[in-house]
């Protein structure tokens, strides 16, 4: 077991949690500047049609913003449209009457800054997979950690999974193969909130 840095996720991947599963301690970085096109403001689900990444709206004062400091945007109704292309993917699973409750608050709440709304739902996913772990934070930037796992730009929609791929079924595997490392949620629904599963991914 290590210690890792993430950064700030929406609706975090399979991996991301894994890795906190198997840590001693894990840091999320709040001190970094916004990273366009990566996790912290997107995730990736499987639909009736493929794969979908759900994208939530920013808004920037600058260009090197503090993450801490980058607002969410509500000028289209991304909630709604998230939450209904969630329901429409997973309505049909085993464990979505079970959990939808726990997640749907987040797409109704409003929040104001995307780390708190990020690491608010992070910490629901958490205590569904009862992995009793709080996050510490870097409170200052580093371009590197050298004492530390440093996940910050490995876990990215450009760079491929850093763990084995691990099957479970998935609703729609009679009409597209099995996709692994999407959304932490797309685990949750199809195969319950399974923390063996993510400790497996490891050995």
């Amino acid at each position: 077991m290590e210690n890792i840095v993430l950064s700030t996720a929406y609706l975090p991947n399979i991996e991301y949690f894994a890795f906190i599963a198997k840590s001693e301690v894990f840091f999320i970085e709040d001190a970094e500047t916004f990273q366009k096109q990566s996790f912290r403001n997107r995730t990736n689900i499987m639909t009736a049609g493929g794969v979908q990444m759900l994208i939530l709206p920013t808004r920037h004062e600058t260009q090197r913003e503090c993450i801490r400091d980058v607002r969410i945007d509500y000028k289209c109704p991304w909630q709604q449209k998230h939450w209904r292309a969630i329901e429409s993917a997973y309505s049909g699973t085993p464990y979505f009457l079970y959990f939808k409750d726990f997640i749907y608050p987040f797409f109704e709440k409003k929040y104001e800054f995307l780390f708190d709304y990020n690491l608010a739902l992070t910490e629901v996913l958490l205590n569904l997979f009862k992995i009793k772990k709080a996050p510490e934070f870097t409170g200052t930037y580093a371009k590197e950690y050298y004492e530390k796992l440093d996940l910050r730009n490995k876990i990215h929609p450009k760079c491929s999974s850093l763990l084995p791929e691990k099957r479970y079924h998935q609703v729609f595997d009679d009409r597209h193969p099995f996709v692994g490392n999407l959304s932490i949620i797309d685990l949750l629904f199809n195969a319950g909130p399974d923390q063996k599963y993510l400790l497996n991914l490891h050995s």
